[in-house]
């Protein structure tokens, strides 16, 4: 059974560089002995940053993709842009990380996903010196799987799920099902959720109340800051 702690983590991209892989980014076509290393950064990029560290350290680069469209954090808060300032000086790709639940409720065309897409792309340019071409879809509907934008690159296009190997942590599948439990993939996307890694090991749930009050004191420690002097 997989834990999901870092030093699991690690031991995973020990696994994956003892049988000789490489690591790439969203450029297409992927060469064989690769690993195309996705995070989507849900809840933590605090997490983020630490899961970069891991990977830098034994010089793996991954592509960390974050919201721009979500209340849990904000790209140009200070601490979140530190985060994914470092993460960018250790080697690391960073870019969009898009949810088309906070636009629309079934496909609105693929013109109308490239504009928004772009949208939140220039945003990110604010804080990010070099934002890739691809893209990571939150949630993803159906509608986006498979398609191939003309605009930016999906990280499920064809090249990337198709046509490699896909697995993924989500909901923290790799508990039961773990990654490569058999013969490795010549080629593969891996996709991991920083939020779902600590120090030590916790359930789903148990991650998804603590980030909730996380946040929460986050915000009382806001108010306190800004707002408080009125209060007293």
């Amino acid at each position: 059974m997989t834990e999901f702690t870092y030093d699991a983590y690690g031991a995973f991209l020990d696994g994956l560089l003892d049988r000789g892989y490489g690591f790439a980014g969203f450029d297409a076509p992927v060469p064989d002995g690769t690993v195309v290393l996705r995070h989507d950064v849900d809840w933590s990029p605090e997490r983020a940053r630490r899961m970069a560290r891991i990977e830098a350290d034994r010089g793996v680069t991954a592509t960390y993709f974050f919201l721009l469209s979500a209340p849990l954090y904000n790209v140009r808060a200070g601490r979140v842009r530190a985060a994914i300032e470092e993460i960018e000086s250790l080697g690391h790709r960073v870019g969009v990380h898009f949810s088309t639940h906070e636009y629309w409720d079934a496909d609105p065309g693929p013109g109308a996903v490239v504009e928004r897409v772009r949208e939140e792309q220039r945003a990110l340019e604010t804080v990010v010196d070099d934002v890739v071409d691809a893209i990571s879809f939150h949630i993803p509907p159906d509608w986006v799987l498979g398609v191939e934008y003309d605009g930016f690159t999906n990280a499920y296009a064809p090249a990337f799920f198709d046509e490699v190997a896909y697995t993924a942590d989500s909901n923290q599948r790799w508990r039961e099902d773990p990654a490569f439990d058999g013969t490795p993939p010549d080629r593969v996307q891996v996709l991991v959720h920083p939020g779902l890694w600590a120090d030590a090991d916790a359930d789903f749930g148990d991650r998804l109340d603590a980030e909730r009050d996380r946040r929460f004191d986050a915000i009382r420690a806001y108010l306190d800051d800004q707002y408080g002097s009125v209060l007293q």
